[in-house]
């Protein structure tokens, strides 16, 4: 005897099976277009310290600015729908949202690399990783919101 369990979320208006895939699959998108910026981040981290000798928290800012651009392209073209609103205010949502996660993650490597003698680029895998439901979270519902109620891409 099988049980089948279906995970079951709420929507803005009640239970709806459809929500719940439509988030789903932005969800996995989201998580698809993170790994492609999670990739842009650690070469342009790994380049910027490996090969030409910065510092790793200088590599790590600007290996944070061109992913999260990167990652603002990508995820209002195919993770979450068109807010209504101009690209220049969700783009600056966009990036409010990811400064105050890139301040998270500074902190957090500092502490990682400087107090717990991590390596800089575990560091960098283990702090993007505790990020990745807080960008979710706030990108969809604020960033990419905007006046028109936005629902992720189906």
């Amino acid at each position: 005897m099988s049980l089948k369990v279906k995970r079951v979320v709420f929507c803005d208006k009640g239970v709806n099976l459809k929500c719940v895939m439509v988030r789903n699959k932005a969800l996995i998108r989201f998580v698809m277009v993170g790994g492609v910026c999670f990739a842009t981040n650690f070469a342009v981290l790994f380049c910027g310290t490996g090969v030409f000798g910065w510092h790793y928290l200088i590599s790590m800012a600007v290996s944070i600015v061109v992913a999260n651009t990167l990652g603002w392209l990508l995820n209002r073209r195919w993770t979450f729908a068109e807010s209504g609103d101009p690209w220049w205010k969700e783009y600056f949502r966009y990036l409010s949202v990811s400064l105050s996660s890139t301040l998270i993650g500074l902190g957090l490597m500092v502490l990682c690399v400087s107090v717990m003698s991590i390596h800089y680029l575990l560091s960098n895998a283990m702090v993007s990783l505790l990020m990745l439901l807080f960008n979710f979270i706030a990108h969809r519902d604020w960033s990419f919101s905007g006046s028109k109620r936005s629902s992720p891409r189906s």
